[in-house]
Formats: C-alpha cells, structure tokens, sequence
C-alpha cells in the first residue's frame, strides 16, 4: 500500500499490518503514525475516486449543454419567422421584432413554457444518470495513493498542515488537544496519572471516572492516550502503548467498572515512573490526587522529566483536598504545566 509521507509528501510503502503504527519515512526519516484500517476504510467511502468524481462532472456539462442548445433553437426559431407559404428572401428587420405576432405564424405554434419544463424535467436527469454508472474501482493493494491529511478532522484549525504532529509523532503545541477535570493540554500524546487510594473510594473516585471518559470521548481522532491509576503501587491500564479513544473507550469502560478500586496509601511516584517510559513520551501529562503525598515526589518527578527525553508538560489537579496544593503548583509549574484545584463534583 502506498501512502503519502506528512513531512516530505514523497511516497511511502506499507503493509496492512503495519496500519495504526508508526514508520520511518525512507525519505525524510522522520516517524510517520499511519491511519487505522477502519480510518483508511472511512476515508475511501467519504472520498470518492477521481474518475467518479470526473465521470459525475462530465455528465453534469453534457446535460447542460444539451439544454443551452435547445434554448439556442427554440430562440433562432422564433426569431427567425420561418413561416410556410411566403417567398424567399423576405426581409426581416431586427427593429420591428418586438411587433411580430407569433399567433399569426402559419405553422405550429411554438410552447416555450412546455419546452422549459422539458428540458429542466429532475426525472429525465435522474433516469439518465441511473442508464449511465461508473465502474467500480478496485485498485490493487500496491501503487494505490492515499492522501494522509485526509484523515484529519475537515474543522481542524489550520487545515492538514497544522496537525503534523498528531500523525507524525512530535509534541508541542501542535496536535489534537484534550481536556480533562477542566484542564486544557495541548499535544497529541496524553497520559493521565489518577489516584485511587483509600480516600478515593465512594463518589470521589467514580467521578474521576467519568471524567476519564468524558476525556477519551471528546479527543480528536487522530490523539492517543494511556492511563495510570496509583495507590500504595501503580495500576496501569493493561493494553500497552499509545491506545486510540475511538478504538478502545469500550474496553477502557469494562477496565475502570471491574478492576479500578479504592485503596491502599498515596505514592505517585510508580505512576510516574511507568508514564516516562512510554515511548515516544506523553506530549501532556494530567496529574490528579485528592490528598497528600511525601515531599520528596517533586524533586524525583523533576528527575524524571529531565532524563531520559525531552520534557513533558505536568498539569496538575488536587481534588476536594488542597493540603498538597503547594507542591502540585511546584510539580505544575517546573514541567511549565498548570494548576488546578477541583472543590465539588
């Protein structure tokens, strides 16, 4: 299958396994994340091919041809005065047209109204267009072009070229973008560190779950996210690597009903420790909790972010409790992330 590269837009090869990872272009070697199957899928069905598109334009000027034409001799026909029964070489002036009685031609007399109507009638057109179809098209697997920015969402602000970075891998502020508990990141890559220790059992932790869900429902198609639970150890969502909200939200719904209970201590730092290893790293991280944790985790959070690849953007949120608001400010603002306290649901 041959698709075209986001950065360098020269053809590049894939399987149909390789759908849904990510690739090195031949040309520019940057990373390349390809589409989904059913994403390819989707985009074949809303765009149709070229010669469709052609065919239906063809078409569309053969009939409008058809109809100036017959405007054209219905207009010589009347302007002409070809009546039966008079000599040739009558002359006729142009000034005195405006006075000619069609009535008292000695021919037919000529319906223009019928004619108009005729011509302009929508079943003849659609009967025409159903005697008339395209072949199908079925390219083969190899040698056919895709377009990647077709995937991309027809709103996103910019066009294709604003959102290389959902597609290719890179961070920044370009991207899709998401929002959780009322937190805005920017990026494409989005990993959220939530607590579900002792004091988040009841009320407290099912509406963080909401809210993990209402994030993964309004992320754009081409965004990817993981999740990490922590307690007295972290609890990380099973399915490894950058999982696609559309694709996974069913599963992720199952994951948070069944296995993601309250309890245990509040010890961040695993979660952390497991989000820094993704790879390539998160573009945002959301940092929730709703109590306190030890002194230590913003210096080792610092560490972590500074080693190992480029830095991650940390939003924090403390929830109902803001006794470790000082240090979620600090963790916040060393990743040049924000703060943000949540005090009811």
């Amino acid at each position: 299958m041959q698709l075209s590269c986001f950065y360098c837009g020269k053809p590049l090869s894939a399987t149909v396994e390789q759908l849904g990872s990510e690739v090195e272009c031949p040309h520019c070697f940057k990373l390349v994340r390809l589409p989904e199957p059913e994403e390819l899928k989707e985009v074949k069905e809303e765009h149709p091919t070229l010669f469709h598109s052609v065919f239906h334009d063809s078409v569309s000027a053969l009939l409008s041809v058809i109809i100036h034409a017959g405007l054209l001799i219905m207009f010589a026909a009347v302007t002409c005065d070809n009546r039966t029964g008079q000599g040739e070489g009558e002359e006729v002036m142009l000034g005195e047209l405006p006075s000619i009685d069609l009535g008292d031609s000695g021919g037919d007399v000529l319906d223009t109204t019928e004619v108009e109507t005729d011509a302009a009638d929508p079943s003849d057109l659609a009967d025409l267009l159903e005697d008339v179809s395209p072949p199908s098209a079925t390219p083969s697997e190899e040698g056919e072009m895709v377009d990647i920015s077709q995937l991309l969402p027809s709103g996103a602000s910019g066009g294709a070229m604003a959102s290389i970075s959902t597609v290719g891998g890179g961070g920044g502020s370009l991207g899709a973008g998401a929002s959780f508990m009322g937190v805005e990141a920017e990026g494409s890559r989005f990993c959220i560190i939530a607590d579900c220790s002792g004091s988040m059992s009841g009320q407290k932790l099912e509406y963080v779950k909401q809210e993990i869900l209402e994030t993964l429902s309004s992320m754009k198609r081409e965004a990817t996210f993981q999740i990490v639970f922590f307690h007295s150890r972290d609890q990380p969502y099973p399915e490894q690597g950058w999982r696609s909200p559309k694709r996974d939200r069913q599963r992720v719904t199952a994951w948070l009903q069944q296995d993601v209970q309250a309890g245990g201590g509040t010890v961040p730092l695993p979660a952390f420790e497991v989000a820094m290893k993704f790879s390539p790293r998160p573009d945002a991280i959301f940092f929730m909790t709703d109590g306190q944790f030890g002194t230590d985790l913003v210096d080792q959070v610092k560490q972590l972010n500074s080693t190992g690849g480029r830095r991650v953007t940390i939003h924090t949120i403390s929830f109902m409790d803001k006794s470790s608001e000082q240090m979620m400010r600090q963790i916040a603002e060393d990743s040049g992330g924000k703060y943000r306290h949540v005090s009811a649901f």
